[in-house]
């Protein structure tokens, strides 16, 4: 039986309601589950420890694949991310792929004295040091921001070679990067088919150059309900705010004009970026991007009408939304 709102005795606690929702994605056949990250961040703070996160919902599933979209690799020493992701994939019996970026929020670099113009030379030299750290028996290494030798890190994965490695990214040179040193690139949700199948082009090229297989893992936002207009309308009301929450944050949505409101419209706003509507709608759409982006993964961001699953107050309508997207429109893609 599944939980419902009443059955959760603390009304303010959120991981409960997290757990289920995940179990429940299980049994309805999703793939994985994602796990976002910031750190110092009051107005979400059980995103500050993914790690702890994903342990607790290794727990209680047994296929659901654990991914981070994406964990802020610069803020850390990557060995402690290698133990950390180590132990993780062995206690999940091999789940886990270590989605990572290099990071928007100067605050959060500032906080550990991580000087913020050189995030993404640590992030290189970190992916790099990961992947030794979980294939060779002992590691040294000599650059420009780590410095050891003779290191053991123990457990190593229980996945060959090691977990894969993802980067989320944007712009064309960071989405390159990503095509020459990670395993799979996260396009993000907040831009447009039409800018990402050109950023997908680039990336399958520096991938393939690199002697990588490309692989896509496309992050839409979902509003998926039994009428249309009202998924699409909070489609809107979801997305209008996050748009200029995120530019207050220094991200930058070349897609999106500023100052957009719901009076200029779904499709004027959405049109390329949004997955809204009923179960038909949303099969539709979904097939769309496929066929232009030649993902290998869909990440469906939150599914019903409220700011994400998890939150109080929206718990019901997040798993109805799940239940409605999990009968009538994950198996036309079985």
């Amino acid at each position: 039986m599944v939980p419902r709102e009443s059955d959760f005795d603390d009304g303010q606690d959120p991981y409960p309601r997290i757990y289920a929702y995940c179990a429940r994605a299980e049994e309805l056949g999703f793939d994985f589950c994602t796990f976002t990250h910031h750190r110092f961040s009051p107005e979400r703070p059980f995103l500050s420890s993914p790690f702890v996160m994903m342990a607790a919902i290794a727990a209680r599933t047994s296929t659901l694949r654990l991914v981070t979209t994406v964990f802020v690799l610069p803020l850390y020493h990557p060995l402690d991310v290698a133990e950390a992701v180590g132990q993780l994939d062995q206690v999940s019996r091999g789940r886990v792929v270590l989605g990572v970026g290099a990071g928007y929020r100067q605050y959060e670099a500032d906080a550990v004295g991580v000087p913020f113009h050189r995030r993404v030379s640590r992030m290189t030299e970190s992916i790099e040091i990961l992947r030794a750290a979980w294939t060779q028996d002992t590691i040294s290494f000599h650059g420009k921001h780590f410095d050891f030798d003779d290191v053991s890190v123990v457990p190593k994965p229980r996945q060959r070679p090691h977990p894969p490695i993802w980067i989320g990214a944007l712009e064309a040179t960071p989405v390159a990067r990503a095509g020459r040193i990670a395993d799979g690139w996260i396009a993000p949700s907040l831009q447009t088919l039409d800018t990402l199948s050109t950023r997908a082009a680039l990336y399958r090229d520096n991938a393939r150059e690199a002697g990588r297989v490309p692989v896509i893992c496309l992050e839409r936002d979902v509003v998926v309900a039994t009428h249309g207009d009202a998924a699409r309308a909070a489609w809107m009301r979801r997305n209008l705010p996050l748009l200029e929450y995120y530019r207050s944050q220094g991200a930058s949505l070349p897609d999106f004009p500023e100052g957009a409101s719901e009076r200029d419209g779904f499709a004027a706003v959405a049109a390329g970026c949004a997955v809204a509507g009923d179960p038909d709608d949303c099969i539709a759409a979904i097939a769309y991007a496929r066929d232009v982006m030649g993902c290998e993964y869909l990440q469906l961001m939150n599914l019903g009408d409220g700011p994400g699953s998890g939150h109080r107050g929206n718990y019901e309508t997040e798993l109805a939304a799940l239940e409605l997207f999990g009968r009538h429109v994950l198996p036309a893609f079985r």
